[in-house]
């Protein structure tokens, strides 16, 4: 199969552009690809600088593993390693700075798309009119939701609660509470989309399917405009990254 890849990116209504991205891809006599998108933490110091050593890390120390290890293994090791790093220039900044960075990472190797990720950084799959969210958000909506559950909380306080957006699991904190990872074979004519915040949380499902293009960089082209024209006095960074794989 033939891979395919396309990216979109705009700093918002936001001072600074905090997500970072990246991407590679060979068409040799195995298809591979490895796609990345950090955002970082807005509201904290260094989140640009966070987000650009977390994606170069990951890129790094990937393509290091990927020969020794199988592409789950080689991911979460890279992941780990990312997070190492972020944490190693944080505590060069000083023992009181916080700051950190989602990531969302996959890489496609013989039809298969292997995907990790921590934070609230999305990747979804699209083939037909099958779309879905391959991963979960990890933060505390969780663990109030939880609590509705058990009756433990109202479900009004749960829903407005002013920490319901934080993470609990992100690129920075010494020990990474919480990866999601996986894999799906990928038929041709699927499509992949990761993306920061800054476009599912403006765009519904509904609206970004409805601008898929078989062509990635034309389908990410579109959701940017998509985005944009919704002209969000809020708007935050937007990244999106698009893989296809045709015959």
């Amino acid at each position: 199969m033939k891979i395919r890849i396309g990216s979109a990116q705009d700093i918002g209504k936001r001072n600074e552009q905090q997500d970072c991205f990246d991407f590679s891809f060979s068409d040799g006599e195995i298809e591979r690809a490895l796609l990345v998108v950090c955002d970082g933490m807005g509201g904290l110091p260094f989140g640009k600088e966070v987000a650009s050593i977390a994606c170069d890390s990951f890129v790094r120390s990937y393509t290091e593993k990927k020969t020794e290890f199988k592409p789950s293994e080689a991911l979460l090791l890279a992941a780990r390693g990312a997070n190492d790093s972020v944490c190693g220039f944080i505590m060069s900044k000083g023992s009181m700075v916080e700051a950190g960075s989602t990531l969302v990472a996959a890489a496609f190797e013989n039809d298969v798309l292997y995907w990790i990720s921590i934070g609230d950084s999305h990747i979804y799959s699209l083939y037909g009119s099958s779309f879905d969210q391959l991963n979960e958000d990890h933060i505390y909506a969780n663990i109030l939701d939880a609590a509705v559950k058990n009756g433990l909380l109202d479900k009004e306080i749960a829903e407005t609660h002013y920490h319901r957006d934080a993470l609990t699991s992100y690129i920075g904190i010494p020990y990474l509470k919480d990866i999601s990872s996986g894999s799906i074979e990928l038929s041709p004519g699927a499509s992949v989309l990761l993306c920061t915040d800054g476009l599912y949380k403006t765009l519904s499902d509904t609206e970004i399917i409805s601008v898929h293009e078989k062509d990635p960089q034309e389908w990410a082209d579109r959701l940017l405009r998509q985005v944009l024209n919704k002209n969000n006095p809020h708007q935050d960074n937007v990244t999106i990254l698009t893989f296809n794989v045709e015959d």
